[in-house]
């Protein structure tokens, strides 16, 4: 993979819904596809590549052909920059290569991640009255965050198996030992934190779905919600809660939002689309289901991706909604745009 320093057409990040478009018409749609790809530079996330695994699972030909599809529209590879402390810089990169290499590399390194990630999510899933087992999801959660452990240990191994002479070296070593000795000794607390967490979240689903009884403490009327339209949705939606809500008069709109403390967009993005889902507006749908909470959770990544590129392209009318009440409070400039609107733009 070699790193891009670009300054050519605008970048579209396309929904997964238009790549499935984009599947169907690349042969018998050619000029379509042609005129597309003279205006914009398709760009895919590591998100594009989750969905692409999972499209394959039962049957790897499906991988294989949205992999072709990405190499057919000459797309090049969008990825989190990080510093030399592995902390995210809010900042991407855009990578050049073989799809199919960056796939491999993503099946072979990045996907092991989602050992530690997917458990935390749970807590999420749980809100829409997804968990069953609620102790069953806190030993999951704990077990993953001491395999985290685990693999950052046998991380700083890997360093010290280099054997660099350098003090810099050295010490970049012996802090992130330093680190990890750190979140060791604050495992009690997790452990803690975690059942505490989810006896809360058992309680709240015990006579109906979490996220139900959420509207229902804040008297959120859906049918309210879902009539406001641009310009300045969330501004509205926090009139509307404020209305009802007399409590909420002294709270600062990004602590309920919970981005106060969230350093980058990217953050903020994945906060902001999982309260809106809570509060019902344009809520997604049979959430409780696994398979669909997951390519939920996909779609708050694609927004947050798409928001360093000119446009966001999907046909999804609830994703869109959401992605341009965001994009507007955050000032995020990326367009939003399904292919009628983007033909016609």
């Amino acid at each position: 993979m070699k790193e891009l320093e670009y300054s050519g057409k605008p970048l579209a990040y396309l929904d997964q819904n238009i790549l499935d478009g984009f599947l169907n018409c690349i042969q018998t749609e050619p000029d379509f596809v042609k005129g597309f790809l003279e205006r914009v530079q398709v760009v895919y996330s590591n998100i594009t590549l989750q969905e692409i695994y999972r499209a394959g699972i039962k049957d790897s030909k499906y991988s294989d052909e949205f992999l072709v599809l990405l190499d057919q529209l000459s797309a090049i590879y969008i990825e989190a920059k990080i510093n030399e402390k592995f902390e995210f810089t809010g900042q991407m990169r855009l990578l050049s290569g073989s799809v199919k290499e960056i796939y491999e590399k993503y099946i072979n390194e990045s996907l092991k991640y989602d050992e530690f990630i997917n458990p935390l999510q749970k807590s999420i899933f749980a809100m829409y009255g997804g968990i069953q087992d609620y102790e069953g999801m806190a030993d999951s959660q704990i077990k993953a965050q001491y395999a985290l452990l685990e693999f950052l240990e046998q991380q700083i191994n890997i360093l010290k198996n280099e054997k660099i002479k350098h003090p810099l070296y050295d010490l970049f070593i012996k802090q992130k030992e330093n680190e990890l000795e750190g979140l060791r000794k604050q495992m009690p607390e997790f452990e803690e934190s975690v059942r505490q967490n989810s006896n809360h979240l058992k309680q709240l689903n015990n006579e109906t779905d979490a996220h139900l009884a959420y509207r229902k403490g804040l008297q959120i009327n859906i049918d309210e919600i879902n009539k406001i339209k641009s310009p300045k949705v969330l501004k509205k939606i926090w009139e509307t809660l404020k209305k009802s809500n007399p409590s909420l008069a002294e709270v600062e709109f990004d602590d309920f939002l919970k981005i106060r403390n969230v350093t980058h967009n990217f953050g903020k993005i994945h906060a902001i689309y999982t309260n809106l889902n809570l509060s019902g507006f344009r809520p997604e749908k049979k959430v409780k289901n696994e398979k669909k909470f997951v390519s939920a959770q996909s779609d708050i990544s694609h927004v947050a991706y798409a928001s360093y590129c000119d446009y966001f392209i999907t046909n999804d009318e609830r994703l869109a909604d959401k992605s341009n009440a965001i994009y507007e409070y955050l000032e995020i400039p990326t367009e939003i745009l399904n292919i009628p609107k983007f033909l016609d733009n």
